[in-house]
């Protein structure tokens, strides 16, 4: 609402005052608050355009692993296209930490995997202040593309993420988010033994998410069938290890429907806190069948074989195409 539109509602307001002097009083408080706010908000907005060289922009993080690596993601590409200093509003967690229909927890184990990462956490104070006077909700990447160039200070609230952000650093990403040498000497016995399987055949991952995806549309049983079916055609006796948060769902409704030649193994070691286990033995995977959500797409992502297969929802039937080989 502009200044005019303003101080036309405080005069409607003042006159249900039935005292002449009071009345006047607010009024003029009233209009001389807004002022203050105008006043305010030009001065931050002109202090705010980019005239110096101390940006710094912080990014609010929340959801799950995958979540968190997009996130860092964003910011390492924001430090390298515009030159800023990015730090991690993490919050999120103290406060809430919930998936979306409030079952499973979500914890920040960035830092718990990757305890040494250029991974700057905002303090208390910087968040408050950033995100009274700085603060931008908006999620399409190239909106913030244009924010970026024209404000220094931000921060930046929502979950934009464009798999370009990844492809244009994807060195760099892959150099710091090292799994294999911060994740290898954690595993157990049980997640060693299943490693070794996945890594001495043709082995696929099958990522069923359900949990919190209820709220948003499931992919239907036919998708992975199919999908299994399609890598029988195109792959040499492959085996297929399935990870999903709803096991007993894929026991009653999708291991029922394969083909008794189907080599499968249902890997349910791992609970919800040790999730990034289940992502390495993914990523290890030689190829992957993904659900809706980016934990199968970020397996893929760091999957090292060259000619590895993605299938997803949207290009089950073109898994081929040219996209499959830019990561």
């Amino acid at each position: 609402m502009n200044y005019y539109n303003y101080e036309i509602l405080i005069n409607k307001i003042a006159w249900f005052i039935p005292f002449k002097h009071l009345r006047k009083f607010l009024k003029t408080f009233l209009i001389d608050a807004v002022k203050t706010f105008y006043r305010t908000e030009y001065l931050i907005n002109v202090n705010n355009k980019i005239k110096q060289n101390d940006n710094l922009v912080i990014l609010w993080v929340g959801g799950g692993l995958c979540g968190q690596i997009r996130k860092y993601i964003l910011g390492k590409y924001i430090e390298k296209k515009y030159n800023k200093k990015v730090k991690y509003d993490i919050n999120w967690y103290k406060y809430n930490g919930l998936d979306d229909i409030k079952k499973l927890n979500r914890n920040f184990d960035l830092l718990k995997i990757f305890p040494d990462l250029d991974f700057e956490i905002a303090n208390d104070y910087e968040i408050n202040i950033y995100k009274s006077c700085f603060h931008f909700n908006s999620n399409p990447l190239y909106q913030f593309n244009d924010l970026l160039l024209e404000y220094k200070n931000m921060y930046l609230d929502g979950t934009p993420y464009d798999k370009n952000c990844f492809y244009e650093i994807k060195e760099i990403i892959k150099n710091k988010l090292d799994f294999e040498t911060y994740l290898y000497d954690k595993l157990d016995d049980k997640n060693k033994y299943i490693l070794n399987e996945i890594r001495n055949c043709n082995s696929v991952a099958i990522h069923v998410r359900r949990g919190d995806f209820k709220l948003y549309g499931i992919v239907e049983d036919n998708y992975y069938i199919n999908s299994i079916n399609e890598i029988i055609k195109n792959i040499k006796e492959p085996k297929f290890f399935i990870f999903s948060d709803d096991i007993n769902y894929v026991k009653n409704n999708i291991i029922k429907k394969l083909s008794s030649t189907v080599l499968f193994s249902i890997v349910d070691i791992n609970d919800n806190d040790k999730g990034y286990f289940d992502l390495f033995l993914m990523m290890n995977c030689k190829h992957q069948i993904v659900s809706n959500g980016s934990f199968g797409y970020f397996a893929y992502c760091f999957n090292k074989n060259k000619d590895k297969i993605l299938i997803t929802p949207e290009n089950m039937r073109e898994y081929y195409i040219e996209n499959i080989d830019k990561i």
